[in-house]
């Protein structure tokens, strides 16, 4: 059974508030990516590859903003067009990720694509959030 004291003493590691941050910006991200994948498919009628492509990078964007101003403030980090790039090296292997599982789900399987999306979504939270903490970020606890 989780107790207040487990929840109280998890919520003290850093690694943990990062991760409620991290997910936080995340979910705000995912809106905007959903949002963009809408419009770019059903609106502007871009197949689903690249709407997918463009959502995912303008989701990308924000979050490494957020990300870099937020949840690692404490890292007291400035823009770097490294960091820019290891935390676009390791999205673009959450693209890779999330094109194939919503060719699995979606285009293989017939679920929707909005629900293959957010599939997969969920299951890159965990790459992008440890890839980023552990290089782009250089987090060490």
């Amino acid at each position: 059974m989780v107790t207040i004291t487990r929840l109280a003493k998890l919520h003290s590691r850093p690694w943990a508030k990062e991760m409620i941050k991290f997910g936080l910006v995340g979910s705000l991200g995912a809106v905007i990516d959903l949002g963009i994948l809408n419009i770019l498919h059903l609106v502007v009628g871009t197949d689903i590859y690249r709407s997918v492509f463009w959502a995912f990078t303008a989701a990308v964007a924000f979050n490494y903003t957020l990300n870099n101003h937020w949840t690692y403030r404490r890292l007291g980090l400035r823009f770097q067009a490294k960091n820019l790039f290891k935390f676009a090296t390791i999205a673009a292997i959450g693209l890779g990720i999330t094109e194939v599982i919503i060719h699995l789900l979606s285009i293989e399987q017939g679920l929707n694509y909005n629900l293959a999306k957010i599939i997969a979504i969920m299951i890159v939270f965990f790459w992008n959030f440890f890839g980023n903490r552990y290089w782009t970020f250089r987090v060490k606890d």
